[in-house]
């Protein structure tokens, strides 16, 4: 089966105008330094605004939730932080950039803190979200069970060769996760968050399904 890198190729040559690495820099929300996320510029306002717009919702979204959380549970939040890392920047004719947020929060007396990877797509030639309904309508042949499909063997894989302990009934996966991201090489990776397939202690699970 091709490479799920294949599947942005098209996009690629119907990118119109020439796409280069977007700047980033650092900022956070409000008055919360514990709050970081990433500042993206493109020399488009528009298209700066789509994106910027996108993120700081995403972690005013995560801030906002942990605090009317802890005051309708009348609980304390000991810490609360977001980190972000940029795991796909286009260059070239690359019109993809990946954002993932790391969001944590832990409550005072709670076992253990909570923590997310989430991901976030974007299309710098127009600033749109790239979700997971991209890959099918990109990838010319590829069927969303072919991708289920190698996910599912990859899954086993790393499960069999890291001992990793998943829950009894999460493979087969019956649908494909939410969250996924390009790598530099354009490789195609699925999240899996903490509890998602594994108990706490295995973590955030990460596939590269194209390695």
């Amino acid at each position: 089966m091709k490479k799920i890198i294949l599947m942005v190729f098209a996009l690629m040559i119907l990118c119109i105008q020439s796409c280069f690495a977007a700047e980033i820099s650092d900022a956070h929300l409000g008055s919360d330094e514990n709050l970081r996320y990433p500042v993206i510029k493109t020399g488009n306002s528009a298209i700066d605004d789509k994106i910027n717009g996108a993120i700081v919702a995403e972690v005013d979204r995560f801030s906002t939730g942990i605090y009317q959380n802890a005051a309708f549970n009348d609980y304390k939040v000991a810490e609360i932080y977001t980190n972000y890392e940029i795991a796909c920047n286009g260059d070239g004719d690359t019109v993809i950039l990946s954002v993932l947020l790391t969001e944590s929060s832990y409550y005072e007396k709670a076992a253990h803190p909570s923590t997310y990877l989430r991901a976030l797509n974007f299309n710098l030639a127009n600033g749109e979200r790239m979700g997971i309904n991209y890959l099918l309508e990109v990838g010319e042949g590829v069927q969303e069970g072919e991708i289920l499909e190698k996910l599912n063997k990859k899954i086993v894989d790393k499960v069999k060769y890291e001992r990793l302990f998943v829950f009894p009934d999460a493979i087969p996966l019956k649908k494909l996760p939410q969250d996924f991201y390009w790598d530099k090489n354009l490789h195609v990776h699925f999240i899996f968050q903490q509890y998602e397939i594994a108990p706490y202690a295995v973590g955030i699970i990460d596939i590269d399904i194209d390695e």
